[in-house]
């Protein structure tokens, strides 16, 4: 659950990166847009020069200026183009980036459940392990080199735990004495 958590946080850095790329890529495409429509306005000067000057040698000149000019004009109708492919793209990306934020929410409130669910359960075999325990006894009988200790490393519990089991003071034991295991 934890790996794709990750995965959808690394997928939101991803599209957040894109989508300050395509800002920048959009500012740029401005500019440009900026010096084009600067460069056919000085055009449109020459033109007006051309026009109280030498008329022939300026028609070839105004010829030229006008290829110019449709070549600026489908420069400018390519960026108007790529402008709104960027503004389309960025929508999109804020919609997805919504949808993930969403989808982390859930994924957290899921996660919120089930620890709440395991450390529920975790209480419940305890409480059973437990009565199992009271209800089923293990005895241990005492045999000759026995010790307290001895016999709860071996039934994998603590001296103290045995003697409160047992209500002993000490940890004086006698052979055949029977001991409760927890």
């Amino acid at each position: 659950m934890e790996l794709s958590l990750h995965k959808v946080r690394t997928e939101v850095e991803d599209i957040k990166h894109d989508l300050n790329t395509y800002e920048i890529e959009h500012h740029v495409l401005e500019g440009k847009l900026i010096d084009q429509e600067q460069t056919i306005s000085a055009l449109k000067g020459q033109v007006a020069e051309l026009k109280s000057g030498k008329l022939e040698s300026f028609l070839q000149e105004l010829q030229n200026l006008e290829k110019k000019l449709q070549q600026l004009s489908k420069k400018q109708e390519k960026i108007v183009s790529d402008i709104r492919q960027l503004s389309s793209h960025a929508n999109d990306t804020t919609t997805a980036l919504s949808q993930y934020k969403d989808k982390i929410a859930q994924f957290e409130k899921s996660i919120a459940s089930q620890t709440a669910q395991i450390k529920e359960l975790v209480k419940l075999k305890e409480g059973v392990t437990k009565l199992t325990q009271w209800e089923n006894p293990k005895t241990y009988s005492v045999k000759p080199g026995d010790s307290l200790e001895k016999i709860a490393r071996e039934n994998k519990t603590t001296v103290e735990e045995l003697k409160k089991l047992n209500q002993m003071t000490t940890d004086l034991i006698v052979i055949d004495q029977l001991i409760t295991l927890p």
